[in-house]
């Protein structure tokens, strides 16, 4: 009792004690250790834990000494009490215990010579512990490195198994501390070990030197590289002993090597790559006929019995040999491959050698390899799918992404081809195992073909008879005569069937019908509601499937046909299974709502195959019910919503009729609707502006004008709430009030009174929520809808609003983007916002819009006028003038605009250039000679901003301007001469502005001809002059962005008579290699202006440079290193600034690198890069050091196997950057980015623990990044000889892992630290949380014809 008293109070952090009570207690707990009671022993050590982390460094050595003395007792019961709590003080210990530690190892080394094994082995365990947590100590310790070196090497060859693997353990700790002289004495040593244990034929200890190397290349891989040649060459050569003990250390030593000594193991891959492929059919006891295997012919049809293949699995079953140990390499050999498929890329070797036998592999008899074997395979299908830029979302499992364009080549290496050319063979060798008993080797085989589908849709269309039969057998319940099946079984399978549907074209199943539908309803009554819940889900597929509705072309109208009677006979049990499942009030939240997403596929797709009266009475009635509930509201919301959106309406033979919705019903669901736009719950209020705008849409006839003001009224705070994506949303529901109610007064006079003003107050108070994007476009679109149906009346009012607005003063400045400088303090966004406004108002009223421009147009003459007013009036007659023709009715309007060139004011000479430049876009033969003369005549801050009026030409109507090169008499050609004779002049960097309009128009004009304009951009590559270089290099950066541009180019080429029909990108893809090489030249200006150009081509036309990568990332490489001789020093008074010039050119170095993990990941070399990545964690700049978390956080995601065994390498840069201390004088500003940065550098560390956590699947040792983890979460002591602040690393865990789970809270995530950890994952990764409501988007759902906005089909 008084043991467990006083560890209650040592664990108290109140507690204090003085040095003599500290003595005596130290004394008495030591004493309790040769207790005779085991339980008081028990809790001694406990107590003496909690001791270490107090007491003074006198009584901590005491506690070691004494440790280490009941360590060495022969008494077993005091070793391992001694063990016990020399590892609780360990574990305890902060790192300021460092001395203690020097004293304690030399007693542990005298401890290793001893003859009694259990000594030894208890010694060495406490000595991994040690080097564990402070290995570190060792560093400034030659002489300790020498001793522990001296002590644990004669170890391996110990004649007990136990004690070598135990000092091979320790030396695997030890390596990482060890000087390079130490280091390679120890391989040396260990090399000419193995030599001796050669010749002598000593496979027992060759085992263990074997083991260590593999150990020493996972803890210290990159020193371990030098000897690497003479370290493979002998461990492929002892595969050949026979002894299979032996060949599975050598196998898993290659496997290592293999991942992590990439570099140094490529020119030996191929001879690795035999030993596999011969090893891993490796079984000297037991006879095989391969050829009568790939010979056999199977009933593709699926109609067969699989009797046959049952009988060989059982006679397989029953062979058993226990010591047969050929299983291990076998097992050893796939795990190699596996490793070679991840640690390079895929080769045709992979296809041509490696995949054929692994597939007459899949055959193999003992269960674990088997799995393992296929499971190899689904690693080359994921390789294969990265090639191919295909993707999976990883918190899903089941939403196929194609987010790249397809990396392959003509000519070259197709991947994708070869997995195809083996489908049938694959398909006809799985099935056999798919028909066995074996449920995991079923279960990983439905888990590589869900893969196959993913990476390949629509690869199984040939083979689904062969998989029909373990399908069934699949999902028949347990108690039947069939295979035996389990849940998780199951499950797979069910996952597998909905990617099988969502892939594959309904056709190829509508004969096996009649076996699919039964099993898959009957899963719908499994007592497991994951079992429900999944089969509900593949039934939502699975009615697609049987009656698929695809989109008439444009103006055609639809025909929907009608099905079997066996298949409406299908349709009629899954509807009414579907509804029994909603009805029950007993069942899953999970299954009520696939129920209802179930229901309302059915509804929508089948709707007229099924009884009408129970759509109406019971369906509708039911889907209201659940819409009132909490739970399943959001649910149901979008599911009411795709009803709406039914192709069944649009059939020219009333289909729909079955499914209309009720006037009753029609109107309580548009109530219901219009309330949740009042709830707090974002994702219900987005749902619901989207379901109304459909309802309002296509039933809005048979709404009354009460509903609609009813709308309007909920809609109204919408408006103000700021959200980027639900301002978009309202506006497009009251443009579709306005619309369905054609114009009511009741409707137009509430939208005047109540939208209006509130739309004039948010252009200029949230300028960036209307200003461009999605919020721009709905705001225009209203602003035609209002103006079309309320007139003249509607136009002058809201005119006068918005130009009220405008120049009012004393605009709250917290309400206002950056201000503009003008009188009325209106940001500029919002300024051009107003002028959009007005420019549609008056265009869609009719006879105003010259009416308006001349009214604006007094203003600008007018001297009196305020500039703010005249700002206005310029950037609206601009708005105005580029949608219609004003050198008819305002022919001096060109002469008036271009007098305003010379205003003093900066803003009006801006808004005057823009001016132009729209003008021009209205009637280009009229106004471009005039700008032409100007830029001849015009001084530099004219020509400027003629250069910026040409700029709004080109870029705005790229199409017209396409037109004018091949007008007659184009002033193309001049224009082309006149931009490079004005780069000359702007050598000082005050004129960069004007380089930069300067090359974004000879990037537009490039486009209008590049076959004439290329090869003359590519003659300026060489150019003597630096400026003309940047700037040549520049105008290639804007010919990527605008894609369609370049489509129409090419298109106007193609009809200009000069034989061309190639793309713009075949024209460019020779040359590219000509302008990124500039990123090489001795300019700075000129490689920051190419690195751009490199970043700007991998996003956007990553085609263009994947073949020359090879060539281009050595140069990207050497860029994003710190050039010594960029760094000056700057006097600022006593003080001296440290600038660095290659900054800009590094960042942009490493931004690059950043996009081409996107876009390029294929052709990456991935070792090499992720070097780079761990470089740049230790750069001297703030910003590429969180350039490079987020590039590692990205690549750990992409290609984890590789990140997992670098992950030791990432910890001395991370501690390094957690150890910087900002000055006593730091500004408020430092203090913020540093806080940042440790911010940035603790994500980072969350995002790698998935690697390295528990069932993550990565085998690797990470002793480094383990304690740095237990550190960034509190465990792992007090601040250091490292000098870290760990209190504040730990608060700043805690943030971010409280930002994860508070990101959870709203998708009903479960708080804890697993779940943050892949919280903080999958936003890196970008995916959503899946399951639950978000359902109903999964859904295949047909969509009408009718509706063009904001619908995207989902179809493959």
């Amino acid at each position: 009792m008084a043991a467990n008293d006083l560890m209650a109070e040592l664990q108290k952090d109140s507690v204090s004690i003085d040095e003599p009570t500290e003595r005596k207690i130290v004394a008495a707990v030591l004493k309790l250790l040769e207790d005779k009671n085991a339980e008081v022993q028990n809790i001694a050590s406990k107590c003496l834990a909690s001791l270490a982390r107090r007491v003074r460094d006198a009584q901590l050595e005491e506690i070691l000494q004494k440790l280490c003395l009941l360590l060495a007792q022969k008494q077993e019961e005091l070793r391992d009490i001694a063990g016990v709590g020399l590892k609780a003080v360990i574990a305890e210990l902060p790192q300021s215990a460092a001395p203690s530690i020097k004293l304690l190892i030399p007693r542990l080394v005298i401890q290793l010579k001893p003859d009694s094994h259990e000594v030894t082995l208890a010694t060495l365990d406490i000595l991994c512990e040690v080097l564990t947590r402070f290995g570190p100590v060792l560093s400034t310790s030659p002489q300790l490195q020498s001793s522990l070196q001296s002590a644990l090497l004669p170890l391996l060859n110990h004649t007990r198994l136990a004690v070598r693997k135990r000092a091979t353990a320790a030396i695997g700790s030890l390596v990482i501390h060890l000087s390079d002289e130490l280091f390679n004495e120890l391989v040396s040593q260990l090399y000419l070990e193995l030599k001796a244990k050669e010749k002598a034929r000593d496979f027992d200890k060759l085992r263990t030197l074997i083991g260590c190397i593999s150990t020493i290349s996972r803890f210290s891989a990159q020193r371990l590289s030098s000897f690497m040649n003479e370290l493979l060459t002998l461990t492929m050569e002892y595969t050949k002993f026979d002894d299979d003990e032996l060949r599975e250390y050598c196998l898993q030593a290659l496997e290592t090597f293999t991942l992590r000594c990439p570099t140094e193991v490529g020119p030996h891959m191929a001879a690795i790559v035999a030993v596999a492929t011969e090893l891993v059919k490796h079984d000297p006891n037991y006879q095989d006929d391969e050829e009568a295997d790939d010979d056999e012919a199977m009933d593709v049809d699926g109609e067969g019995s699989a009797m046959e293949e049952d009988e060989e699995e059982e006679d397989d079953a029953d062979y058993s040999d226990d010591e047969d140990m050929s299983w291990k390499v076998r097992r050893a050999s796939t795990k190699l491959i596996t490793a070679i498929i991840t640690a390079s890329e895929v080769q045709e070797y992979l296809y041509s050698d490696v995949a054929p036998l692994l597939i007459q592999r899949f055959k193999e008899r003992v269960e674990g390899v088997r799995v393992e074997i296929i499971s190899t395979f689904l690693v080359l299908v994921r390789q294969t799918g990265i090639v191919a830029g295909v993707t999976t979302k990883a918190n899903q499992g089941l939403k196929i992404e194609t987010t790249k364009e397809p990396v392959i080549l003509p000519g070259v290496f197709n991947p994708l081809e070869q997995l195809r050319a083996l489908v049938p063979k694959l398909s006809r060798n799985l099935s056999k195992q798919l028909n066995s008993k074996s449920i995991p080797t079923r279960q990983a085989g439905f888990t590589l073909l869900r893969e196959l589908i993913v990476v390949m849709p629509g690869c199984l269309g040939n083979q689904i008879g062969l998989l029909i039969a373990p399908i069934e057998s699949s999902l028949s319940p347990s108690g039947s005569k069939a295979a035996p099946t389990n849940p998780p079984l199951k499950i797979e399978v069910l996952t597998f069937l909905r990617v099988l549907f969502m892939t594959h074209v309904p056709e190829c199943f509508h004969k096996h019908m009649d076996r699919i539908v039964p099993p898959v309803v009957a899963c719908t009554s499994d007592k497991y509601y994951k079992i429900v819940s999944g089969a509900l889900v593949v039934i939502v597929q699975l009615v697609r499937v049987i009656r698929p509705i695809e989109n008439p072309a444009p103006g055609a109208k639809l025909h929907i046909v009608g099905v079997s009677t066996e298949f409406q006979r299908f349709i009629n049990r899954i509807f009414d299974v579907t509804i029994d499942r909603l009805k029950a009030s007993d069942v899953d939240l999970e299954v009520k709502e696939r129920s209802i997403v179930a229901l309302g596929k059915v509804v929508a797709q089948c709707g007229d195959l099924v009884d009408g009266a129970k759509i109406s009475g019971v369906v509708y009635p039911l889907l209201v019910e659940r819409m009132r509930n909490e739970l399943t509201r959001l649910t149901t919301v979008k599911v009411i919503r795709h009803i709406g959106q039914s192709a069944l309406f649009d059939d020219e033979n009333g289909a729909g009729k079955n499914i209309e919705f009720d006037e009753s019903v029609l109107v309580a669901v548009v109530s219901d609707l219009s309330s949740y736009l009042r709830k707090a719950q974002r994702q219900l209020r987005v749902a619901a502006l989207q379901c109304l705008e459909t309802l309002v849409k296509y039933f809005g006839s048979r709404l009354h004008a009460s509903s609609y003001v009813e709308v309007l009224g909920d809609v109204k705070p919408l408006i103000l709430d700021s959200d980027l994506h639900i301002f978009p949303l309202a506006m497009q529901l009251v443009i579709g009030v306005i619309a369905a109610s054609n114009g009511a007064p009741e409707v137009i006079d509430n939208v005047r009174g109540d939208v209006v003003p509130q739309l004039a107050r948010l252009i200029v108070e949230t300028p960036h929520l209307v200003g461009s994007g999605p919020g721009l476009e709905a705001l225009v679109a209203f602003w035609r809808a209002l103006v079309s149906a309320g007139g003249q009346v509607v136009y002058k009012e809201t005119v006068g609003m918005l130009v009220e607005r405008a120049s009012a003063v004393g605009t709250p400045p917290s309400s206002r983007g950056k201000t503009s400088g003008l009188s009325s303090g209106v940001s500029k966004q919002a300024f051009g916002t107003i002028a959009q406004s007005i420019a549609v108002l008056a265009l869609h009223s009719e006879g105003d819009a010259t009416f308006t421009v001349s009214r604006f147009l007094e203003q600008v003459v007018d001297p009196n006028t305020v500039e703010s007013s005249k700002y206005l009036a310029l950037l609206t007659i601009g708005e105005i003038g580029r949608r219609i023709d004003l050198s008819v009715s305002h022919p001096k309007l060109d002469e008036t605009v271009l007098e305003l060139f010379q205003s003093p004011s900066e803003e009006l000479k801006h808004a005057a250039a823009f001016t132009l430049g729209n003008l021009a876009l209205g009637n280009i033969p009229h106004y471009m000679p005039g700008i032409i003369q100007h830029l001849r005549s015009g001084t530099k801050p004219v020509r400027y901003l003629l250069f910026t009026s040409l700029k709004e030409i080109i870029t705005r109507q790229i199409t017209q301007a396409a037109a004018l090169a091949k007008s007659t008499g184009s002033p193309v050609d001049e224009l082309w001469t006149l931009l490079f004779v004005n780069v000359a002049e702007t050598v000082t960097g005050e004129e960069e502005g004007t380089r930069n309009v300067i090359a974004e128009c000879v990037g537009k004009l490039a486009i209008l001809d590049p076959w004439k304009f290329v090869p003359g951009l590519v003659s300026k590559v060489k150019d003597s002059d630096a400026v003309v270089r940047a700037t040549v290099v520049a105008a290639v950066r804007y010919t990527f962005v605008d894609s369609a541009a370049g489509a129409a180019a090419a298109a106007a080429a193609a009809g200009s008579g000069n034989g061309e029909t190639k793309s713009y990108d075949e024209l460019l893809e020779p040359l590219i290699g000509d302008f990124l090489a500039l990123v090489t030249d001795s300019d700075l200006n000129v490689r920051k202006v190419s690195l751009a150009t490199l970043n700007s081509a991998a996003h956007n036309k990553p085609n263009l440079i994947r073949n020359k990568l090879d060539e281009l990332l050595p140069l990207l490489y050497a860029e994003t290193v710190v050039n010594q001789a960029l760094i000056r020093f700057v006097e600022m008074g006593p003080f001296k600034h440290r600038v660095d010039d290659g900054l800009e050119a590094r960042k942009s170095a490493y931004e690059c690198m950043y996009t081409l993990l996107d876009t390029c990941l294929s052709r990456i070399e991935i070792n090499g890069f992720l070097q780079r990545v761990i470089d740049g964690l230790a750069d001297p700049a703030q910003e590429i050091q969180q350039l490079a978390h987020l590039m590692l956080q990205r690549v750990s995601y992409l290609v984890p196997n590789t990140v997992a065994h670098k992950l030791d390498d990432v910890v001395d840069p991370l501690v390094a950057t957690l150890a910087v201390k900002l000055k006593g004088n730091a500004v408020k500003q430092e203090v913020e980015k540093r806080a940042e940065l440790v911010r940035s550098v603790v994500r980072t560390i969350v995002v790698l623990m998935r690697l390295n956590a528990e069932g993550s699947g990565f085998v690797v040792s990470a002793p480094k990044f383990e304690e740095l983890v237990k550190k960034v979460r509190g465990v792992g002591g007090a601040a250091g000889a490292d000098g870290v602040d760990w209190s504040a690393v730990v608060e700043a865990y805690g943030n971010v892992v409280g930002e994860v789970e508070a990101q959870q809270g709203g998708q009903g995530g479960v708080a804890g630290a697993g779940v943050s950890i892949a919280g903080a994952f999958s936003m890196v990764q970008g995916s959503t949380s899946g399951g639950g409501a978000d359902e109903a988007n999964e859904c295949m759902w047909p969509i009408r014809s009718a509706d063009a906005n904001g619908v995207v089909p989902m179809d493959l």
